[in-house]
């Protein structure tokens, strides 16, 4: 499992750079890192100057990294399409009044008339989509580390609050299935009914899983950008205050654009006042790591400029260690971090090391096929591939301190 690093904050302040210069400081580090936008502008692909698309997609020029931006809109249409029409086709009063006993039908209708059509699609739902997309990835043993480039605050603050309402509308939804008795195989089908109602008691499962991720700071990190404006500090520390509400850590805090400190009168000026907001931020999160990054005098924009940007907020390229054990990365905003996956091979078994930060052994399933090991979180499989034949009943697995050892005997020959 990956862990995930979000970079947020007000519009215009730098999440971009600050989320692909990381991503590549990470990836060059030999960190295998997936990169993610939710940002509808796109503009993750312009920063970096190369196209990604709604599929992880391998960035050229750049080993172990990664990089997609989220297609909210199809990822809307390809989650539980018939659901919405067809429980508008309940509210709408189009049954049949022959279909069923009046008491049964009036019951189906209050209801229904509990909830606003427009509510099924609630607003916020594309992002909450976004995000259960998001923790598929995370939930992906093949990368180490997910970094997610996020929209603006109000929209963050929006899609982190999403996991509550979310488990109010499955739980209403499931409540209108209870309610229409079996008038809902008539309105669906039965392959239909039963299809919505297990992804909704899947997707009901994922959203618990969620709160669990973002709420664990030893799987989620936080981090704000902001600029040395008094707008942009203001929203910032209100950001941090909401945030707190829904138990996400911010692990620290990129203040962009500082002036350079050059003899200039103009420049003198602006840094001086630039400097009454940075003392306010440091005497505020006083316990939080904070880096400053100067106005560069070009853009930051292509691989080359992101990655000097890396290097001023994490300090030289490191040598990621090939083990399964935790260690620091960053200088100027340190995060602990452990690899993903780790596959070691010898005469008798190949020896599978699994970090599943968050999972439950009860949400944990293994499966093989021919070469394959398929492990399962949450009915997410995992596809491992191995130069031998796998037979599960052959193969030994702990699951311990967030970590899955698999031994899977080879056959002999």
């Amino acid at each position: 499992m990956g862990q995930l690093w979000l970079f947020g904050g007000k519009g215009g302040v730098g999440k971009t750079t600050s989320a692909c210069s990381t991503a590549i400081w990470a990836a060059k580090s030999g960190i295998r890192t997936l990169l993610v936008s939710s940002d509808p502008a796109h503009s993750t692909s312009d920063s970096l100057n190369f196209k990604l698309n709604n599929e992880p997609t391998a960035v050229d020029g750049i080993n172990n990294l990664w990089g997609l931006e989220l297609d909210l809109e199809a990822t809307l249409e390809n989650i539980m399409p018939s659901l919405s029409s067809a429980l508008e086709t309940v509210s709408s009063g189009n049954l049949s009044p022959f279909m069923m006993p009046s008491q049964g039908m009036d019951e189906i209708k209050d209801e229904v008339s509990n909830i606003d059509s427009a509510q099924l699609m609630l607003p916020g739902l594309d992002e909450a989509l976004a995000f259960d997309r998001l923790l598929r990835y995370v939930e992906d043993t093949e990368y180490d580390l997910i970094i997610f480039d996020t929209a603006p605050t109000g929209h963050t603050i929006r899609f982190l609050s999403l996991p509550e309402l979310l488990e109010l509308w499955t739980s209403k939804v499931l409540k209108i299935f209870r309610a229409m008795g079996g008038i809902k195989t008539m309105l669906f089908g039965s392959a239909q009914e039963k299809k919505i109602k297990e992804e909704l008691e899947r997707f009901s499962k994922r959203v618990a899983h969620i709160r669990r991720i973002i709420s664990n700071p030893e799987i989620t990190r936080f981090t704000l950008v902001t600029i040395p404006e008094s707008m942009a500090i203001s929203e910032t520390i209100r950001a941090s205050n909401q945030l707190s509400e829904f138990n996400i850590e911010i692990n620290g805090i990129i203040i962009n654009r500082l002036t350079p400190e050059l003899d200039h009168e103009f420049l003198i000026s602006r840094r001086n006042i630039e400097q009454t907001y940075v003392d306010k931020l440091c005497e505020y999160f006083s316990d939080i790591d904070i880096a400053k990054v100067e106005l560069n005098n070009a853009d930051i924009h292509g691989i080359e400029a992101l990655d000097l940007m890396g290097l001023d907020l994490h300090g030289t390229h490191i040598k990621f260690p090939k083990d399964m054990d935790i260690h620091q990365i960053s200088q100027k905003l340190p995060i602990n971090l452990r690899r993903s996956k780790l596959i070691f091979d010898d005469d008798e078994k190949t020896t599978i090391m699994l970090h599943l930060a968050g999972a439950i052994k009860n949400d944990l399933s293994l499966r093989g096929e021919g070469n394959q090991l398929f492990v399962g979180i949450n009915d997410r499989e995992n596809i491992i591939q191995l130069n031998h034949t796998v037979d599960v009943n052959k193969t030994t697995a702990k699951f311990s301190k967030d970590v899955l050892k698999l031994e899977v005997r080879k056959p002999l020959v």
